[in-house]
């Protein structure tokens, strides 16, 4: 009889290498849950939303305490079993919302110690998105006194199942410098009932989200790794949401990735072995979300120094030639046309173009170059794959890979131009169907031409055209 073999130990460091890998390049949306709130009371540390749920019990004359040993609140779902136990004896739901959220509000002035865990995460400037599974406002004031020096700046999106959404309320097209925002997954605290405090709410603020919700926030969603640090959510939930955030099932090979962290989701055997058996992309790590999040930042912090005093070139290239990872025009080629490419990029320079160089040569896949190359696509304004009879001939390259992760952006922009590709063969007449080995969206989409790198005149109008539009200002 066969043994059942025993499960592989969890490799830590590699999900540490993993993980800093994608935040590097500004491809991670954190998704922020209850168990990094808690308060101080009695002396002992509360978990913030068992703090309200037992002021919302005693307001109606309620206790948690069932019986000795035994407890009304269950962890992680201790708001939505106090409303049930309210309802079960005759309280209307709908008057519950104002009183958690008053609630919720004195619990929050009275312990700025709430938030403490946010800081550190808040930190961390390779997030410019943050979702809240919680209807506080703690993140958004974590992120204010972060980044902002305490200023009101931090963009708060939100929606509600029963009521129209403002297009303008969502994430904008082209992020400014300097542009956060924090999405309420599941609503902001109201004196109303426009956020959850039960698990029939959590439900269909999910399952609105896809046509009542903000467009292009969720269409990030769906694009972006996503980080679910302490979400207290039923097994149901996570599953639910994970293939809400994805737009293919969970089984196949995905590009992209959710890191999973907390004590409730590594001790839920049915979800971790769910993902383990259909969601290979899917990484649960086995820790307490508030220590998890502390080596998050130590360690985001160690690499954040060690690039900030390096200059990112290879060894064989000229330090002259290296631009900023966050400039406005992203060149990608196979290396046999790199003479092209640096032509192009003298000629862009004439024309005032802010362009993101790399010498690729000698770049190999793991590098710490990838993720500031693929980092750098995410935070582009416009990007020029140069196609030619080489690029027709390789069947793989790693510019192949900066093209899928340009086409996989693409999907999610609304407006302005983002993939202008440029064909760089002398002889190329303007046939569309001469390049096939392209993503799809390339061949929907008008090609330029520049022989050899030398920008032809219709090409050279259009790209200073979208230098212009790139630097008139923005607003939300």
């Amino acid at each position: 009889m066969a043994s059942i073999p025993t499960p592989a130990a969890f490799d830590t460091e590699g999900f540490w290498e993993d993980l800093l890998l994608h935040v590097r390049r500004r491809h991670v949306i954190p998704v922020v849950g209850a168990e990094l709130l808690s308060v101080v009371e009695g002396g002992q540390a509360v978990p913030l939303y068992r703090a309200v749920a037992e002021r919302l019990l005693k307001k109606y004359g309620l206790s948690s305490a069932i019986s000795p040993g035994e407890d009304l609140l269950r962890p992680g779902h201790e708001l939505n079993d106090a409303v049930c136990a309210l309802a079960a004896i005759g309280h209307r739901i709908k008057d519950l919302y104002a009183r958690t959220a008053d609630i919720t509000d004195n619990l929050v002035a009275e312990h700025p110690e709430a938030q403490e865990s946010l800081g550190e995460i808040a930190s961390i400037r390779d997030f410019d998105l943050f979702v809240t599974t919680t209807p506080d406002n703690l993140l958004t004031r974590a992120l204010n006194a972060g980044r902002f020096g305490g200023a009101d700046l931090t963009h708060e999106i939100k929606y509600a199942p029963n009521l129209p959404f403002d297009p303008k309320n969502d994430i904008p097209e082209t992020f400014l410098p300097q542009y956060l925002a924090v999405f309420y997954l599941f609503g902001k605290a109201d004196i109303c009932p426009f956020y959850s405090i039960h698990d029939e709410d959590a439900l269909e603020f999910c399952y609105t989200l896809p046509n009542k919700g903000p467009e292009r926030m969720f269409a990030r969603l769906q694009n972006s790794d996503l980080l679910l640090i302490g979400c207290t959510f039923y097994d149901w939930l996570s599953r639910f949401f994970i293939r809400l955030s994805n737009s293919v099932r969970l089984s196949l090979d995905r590009d992209k990735k959710e890191f999973l962290v907390g004590a409730q989701t590594a001790g839920d055997r049915s979800l971790t072995g769910f993902l383990k058996r259909f969601s290979h992309d899917s990484v649960c790590y086995p820790g307490d979300a508030r220590a998890f999040v502390t080596d998050l930042h130590h360690r985001w912090s160690g690499l954040s120094q060690i690039a900030n005093s390096s200059v990112f070139a290879s060894p064989h290239s000229d330090v002259s030639e290296v631009r900023p990872f966050s400039s406005s025009i992203f060149i990608s080629y196979a290396h046999e046309d790199v003479a092209a490419a640096r032509t192009l990029f003298t000629d862009l320079q004439t024309i005032g173009g802010d362009v993101a160089w790399f010498d690729k040569t000698e770049l190999r896949p793991g590098d710490l170059w990838e993720s500031e190359v693929l980092g750098a696509i995410e935070r582009c304004h416009l990007f020029l794959p140069l196609l030619s009879s080489t690029t027709e001939q390789r069947g793989e390259g790693y510019f192949k890979r900066e093209w899928k992760r340009a086409a996989t952006r693409y999907e999610s922009i609304i407006g302005p131009k983002f993939i202008l590709p440029v064909v760089i063969d002398p002889d190329y007449t303007g046939e569309m169907g001469r390049y096939k080995l392209v993503p799809d969206v390339f061949k929907t989409l008008q090609y330029g031409h520049a022989p050899s790198g030398h920008m032809s005149d219709p090409l050279r109008g259009e790209i200073t055209n979208q230098i212009r539009i790139l630097r008139r200002p923005k607003t939300l």
